[in-house]
């Protein structure tokens, strides 16, 4: 079954269940109860019931007859907004930890809300595009961050692009990775991340500073992120030969290499 779909599903039985176990107990008691049986009910035989029956019995002591219908709803009702909420939790803490999972939801909740709005918007269209064709391989976030677009309208563009063949889309573990239509099947787990957004500017950052370099401190001030982020960007570059330590001491600042190198110099010249 396809992603959107399965999340509009379940996104529909949760908000079912949820309304549904919301439903006071009276009503739905008042309307399990038959017509009928009322009209035949009469005053009289109300009052001789009354007069008859032990006082005990209107307590709901002997056999609880009275208590266990109405707690019978209520845990029921409990049973039905916890499934409907279990549901949504589950979508909210995939969409926060799996990419895949995000765009799935923004595709099936979001884009159709945008379709309109966005039908005529064919600039940012062609930015996607452009953008995808020059930097096979790029994932959502990437992507998104780079162009300056929000979460929502991104999906919109990516999810009409592919739907026209234009581009194509694959899984590389928790991202999805996008890249123009003509690039061949045997070529997706082979092509490396572009380095672009955040890892773009430490490097242009780090060229700037030259042979002197700079800390893990000293780029998180000067771009404005955290620590935590900050570490794992540098982690990849370090790892994918952008960038590489001063001296050989454990500590020493980050300079960029030859490879980190070309790889901005097409930027800066641009």
């Amino acid at each position: 079954m396809n992603g959107r779909w399965l999340v509009r599903i379940l996104f529909i039985v949760a908000v079912v269940s949820i309304s549904f176990g919301l439903l006071p107990s009276d009503a739905t008691n008042d309307a399990l109860q038959s017509p009928e049986g009322l009209d035949e009910f009469s005053p009289t035989d109300a009052s001789r019931e009354e007069s008859d029956t032990p006082e005990f019995t209107q307590t709901g002591d002997e056999g609880g007859s009275e208590g266990e219908p109405a707690d019978d709803s209520d845990a029921k009702g409990d049973l039905f907004v916890g499934l409907g909420s279990g549901i949504l939790a589950v979508l909210l803490l995939g969409s926060g930890a799996f990419e895949i999972v995000k765009i799935a939801v923004l595709m099936a909740l979001f884009t159709p809300l945008l379709a309109r709005k966005s039908k005529d918007d064919e600039m940012n269209r062609g930015r996607i595009l452009g953008f995808i064709e020059g930097n096979a391989g790029i994932h959502f976030s990437a992507l998104r961050d780079a162009l300056h677009l929000a979460n929502g309208v991104t999906a919109h563009h990516l999810q009409s692009l592919e739907a026209s063949k234009q581009i194509v889309s694959w899984r590389d573990g928790k991202l999805r990775r996008y890249a123009a239509a003509n690039l061949p099947v045997d070529r997706r787990t082979s092509i490396p991340h572009p380095i672009v957004g955040t890892r773009l500017a430490i490097l242009e950052t780090l060229s700037d500073a030259g042979q002197v370099g700079l800390s893990n401190t000293q780029l998180a001030e000067k771009l404005h992120l955290s620590r935590q982020l900050t570490s794992y960007h540098v982690k990849y570059l370090r790892h994918a030969s952008f960038i590489e330590r001063t001296q050989p001491k454990k500590r020493s600042p980050w300079k960029l290499t030859v490879q980190g190198l070309d790889t901005i110099t097409p930027t800066k010249d641009f």
